[in-house]
């Protein structure tokens, strides 16, 4: 394992890693480096596995995930936090793969579908069940321009923000990563940006904090892989991504924005050590580094969040 912990310089090379025209931009890489960048995002995909209620029946799944209720939600987090997100990237030249499964009801494929207009760098992938590592393959290979060498994977689910610069970002730390040769066949590569902000919707008073991970988090960390491998960022748990693939890691900035709420899949909450962010400090945050309007965010959120902390039902 190769881990820089953003020193600036990868180890061994003196070649400087930071972001800007020293580090290489991509027109300095054209012709020498190709390498795409490309998003998958698991939009209530029905798979084999990864979900909270797999021990259920696949009917009883689908009920589950595809309850008009809940379906109104991820699109309300999709359509309010994600994707704006990523419209307001300072680096336009990425694609986002909805995955979803061939059982979702078409209602909800065509609402997917309509965002494809405002949001053109968004793709729609429907794939049969299958595991994890199998339909994510698959939905990159689906993004792919079928020129690049190399794809740098990114995954973020559909009640997360990235930072405006995180594909600017990432191409560049790419891009130099593949022109020292740290990446291969046998050795893919994690970028992970671990420094972001928790936003818990259950909270009124205290919802947003600032955390440094100590490790990749499946949020804001791509994997450089050449097209043709088999591995992507979905590969191995986040906690487990260091054992196994070369890491460049940085913590220097809040490049996520991870939401809290009643309906995560996953179990999330706030991290022990996480420092409390002011509301005022936070919608700076939100406008400057992730390109939501705060006016318009906020109160989204606390509707759908429903009653909170320090709240009555009535109130």
């Amino acid at each position: 394992m190769i881990c820089c912990y953003c020193s600036g310089v990868s180890p061994g090379t003196g070649i400087a890693l930071g972001s800007g025209p020293e580090a290489g931009s991509k027109d300095d890489m054209a012709g020498t480096i190709s390498n795409q960048i490309v998003g998958v995002c698991r939009f209530s995909y029905l798979g084999d596995g990864g979900f909270k209620a797999s021990n259920r029946s696949r009917e009883e799944q689908a009920e589950l995930l595809y309850a008009p209720d809940r379906m109104r939600e991820r699109f309300v987090f999709f359509e309010t936090i994600c994707l704006p997100s990523l419209a307001a990237q300072t680096d336009k030249d990425f694609t986002l793969i909805a995955l979803v499964g061939d059982t979702m009801p078409q209602r909800w494929r065509r609402r997917l579908k309509d965002l494809m207009t405002p949001f053109p760098f968004l793709q729609v992938c429907t794939l049969e069940a299958a595991g994890p590592l199998n339909s994510t393959r698959r939905a990159f290979k689906r993004g792919w321009d079928r020129q690049s060498d190399f794809i740098t994977g990114f995954r973020i689910d559909d009640d997360d923000a990235v930072a405006v610069d995180y594909i600017e970002k990432t191409r560049a730390t790419a891009d130099r990563l593949l022109e020292i040769g740290w990446c291969d066949a046998e050795n893919p590569v994690v970028i992970a940006y671990h420094r972001g902000i928790y936003w818990d919707l259950k909270d009124v008073e205290n919802p947003f904090y600032d955390f440094r991970e100590i490790q990749p988090l499946g949020l804001a960390s791509a994997m450089i892989t050449p097209v043709e491998t088999q591995t992507n960022i979905f590969r191995w748990n986040h906690r487990r991504l260091a054992a196994y693939a070369r890491c460049w890691l940085d913590p220097s900035e809040q490049m996520f924005v991870r939401t809290l709420h009643a309906h995560n899949d996953s179990d999330r909450s706030i991290p022990p050590g996480a420092v409390p962010i002011p509301l005022w400090q936070a919608r700076n945050h939100l406008r400057d580094r992730f390109g939501l309007d705060p006016k318009r965010v906020l109160p989204v959120m606390r509707r759908l969040a429903g009653p909170q902390t320090g709240e009555s039902a009535e109130e």
